[in-house]
């Protein structure tokens, strides 16, 4: 009777001991992680945007932009427009804002600047030859203001916004509108901002600049859509004939409007 215990022991033992060296011998060591993917070159990315902007020649897009009122000059509330912007390198562009205040355009034919408000039905016409850069640097200079989004228009666009970008940093890939884009942190002096590139065309689709120069930190907002690099553009259509009902005025420049000023103070 008792022969059979110390076999039935060493059965279980034996499938104690198989079991063991089995799973033992199934065991594999851990997978190795898989590599940590290297994020893109934030720099690099920023060259390939001003560069594809910079080879169409000629290009339309459309934007929303928001800007906080301490960002304009006399407001007090911030203002959101709707922007329809054409461009023909190298010296002409064509841009339409509608916001509350009406609707505005500018014309630049390579030859004139025009200005015209179609809810008070008035106009402004100076002339201003040169390449977008340099009528743009001439407006900015003289009377005080660029058109509509101008860095991103300009022959060399990265002209602009280099001198103001001290670091460029990336921060991770969103999906904007149905694109897939990179995100990078730009720092500045007076400004820091956020830019969203596409993935794809290397075009821009969102820009956030915060200015720290400012109490509260105000911001501009921009949202890009709807953008042809390869647009055929006439050149009539950056010509301006100014409506029969309009009144024709003068383009304040900068100088005139601060001695107008400092005699207002010395009174």
């Amino acid at each position: 009777m008792n022969t059979g215990r110390p076999l039935q022991r060493c059965g279980i033992t034996s499938i104690a001991l198989l079991t063991l060296v089995v799973s033992s011998g199934c065991e594999r060591p851990p997978a190795p992680a898989a590599p940590v993917a290297e994020a893109p070159d934030a720099a690099k990315l920023l060259a390939q945007m001003f560069d594809t902007l910079a080879r169409a020649r000629q290009l339309t897009f459309t934007a929303t932009r928001h800007l906080d009122a301490a960002l304009m000059t006399g407001a007090t509330a911030a203002e959101s427009a709707e922007l329809e912007v054409w461009v023909s390198r190298p010296q002409m562009v064509r841009a339409r804002a509608v916001s509350d205040a009406g609707v505005r355009m500018i014309y630049v034919d390579g030859k004139d600047v025009s200005l015209f408000d179609e809810k008070m039905k008035v106009y402004a016409t100076v002339p201003l030859a040169g390449t977008l850069d340099e009528v743009v640097d001439a407006l900015d200079d003289r009377y005080g203001f660029t058109p509509p989004l101008a860095e991103f228009v300009l022959n060399d666009p990265g002209r602009k916004f280099a001198p103001h970008i001290q670091s460029t940093t990336y921060t991770g890939k969103d999906a904007l509108n149905g694109v897939d884009c990179h995100r990078l942190a730009l720092t500045g002096e007076v400004a820091d901002a956020e830019l969203w590139i596409g993935a794809a065309d290397h075009l821009p689709r969102k820009f956030v600049a915060t200015f720290k120069d400012r109490e509260g930190s105000p911001q501009l907002k921009v949202d890009f859509a709807d953008w042809n690099t390869a647009a055929t553009l006439e050149p009539s259509a950056f010509a301006f004939e100014p409506p029969k009902d309009a009144e024709k005025i003068a383009m304040a420049r900068i100088d005139e409007t601060n001695a107008v000023a400092t005699r207002g103070r010395k009174q």
